[in-house]
């Protein structure tokens, strides 16, 4: 697949790994899918939340990635890259690569002062030279964004977002396509016209 095969040196260049990532998706989306309209409001974007931030910690904390729950926001972060990965549920438009998408449920500060800590230089591996006013331990961070929809197929990215208006993700600097959708739906089937029988079967029936 031509996106894993330009994604995967950059996400090599940051200690993640492009399967490892798609897994924390779908095990928030599995998680998800438990959920029905008895249970409140909200819950099933709270549950993928959660579930794909414990996705991630499951698939890569450890010597390098430990447990970020910075401003209330789970997560994980790497402290010799300085680099925090949240999950965040974005709108139909995630996976898509002709249109940036955006966060379904408005972020507050927290997000707002991630994305501004974002928008000084940065280079992987490198600590940004400009100090951010706003994380005193200078992290970039970058939101694993997710859309799950029963036509639409789950979908999912890992973006550098650099611009926040209105509690919401306007611009990103760097999206690497995960899932676009198609990856779940199968090819559609031939169907045989069934107006008309296919085959002549006689079949004998006899009176007793």
């Amino acid at each position: 697949m031509a996106e894993q095969t330009e994604a995967v040196p950059f996400l090599t260049g940051i200690e993640l790994r492009f399967e490892g990532l798609i897994e924390a998706v779908r095990y928030g989306d599995r998680e998800r899918a438990f959920c029905t309209a008895n249970d409140p409001r909200g819950f099933e974007l709270i549950t993928m939340n959660a579930k794909v931030a414990r996705g991630l910690r499951e698939t890569f904390c450890g010597d390098r990635w430990v447990v970020d729950e910075t401003d209330n926001q789970p997560g994980i972060r790497n402290p010799f890259l300085k680099i925090r990965v949240i999950p965040c549920n974005f709108d139909q438009n995630a996976g898509n690569r002709l249109v940036d998408p955006t966060n379904r449920a408005e972020k507050g500060s927290a997000s707002n002062k991630k994305v501004r800590c974002n928008a000084t230089p940065w280079l992987p591996g490198l600590v940004d030279p400009t100090e951010c006013e706003d994380d005193e331990n200078g992290y970039t961070t970058f939101v694993l964004g997710s859309y799950a929809d029963s036509d639409l197929g789950l979908r999912a990215e890992l973006s550098r977002p650099k611009a926040f208006s209105s509690g919401r993700y306007t611009r990103f600097e760097t999206r690497i396509i995960l899932l676009s959708g198609s990856e779940d739906q199968s090819p559609a089937e031939t169907r045989t016209d069934r107006a008309a029988p296919t085959e002549i079967i006689d079949i004998a029936v006899k009176r007793k």
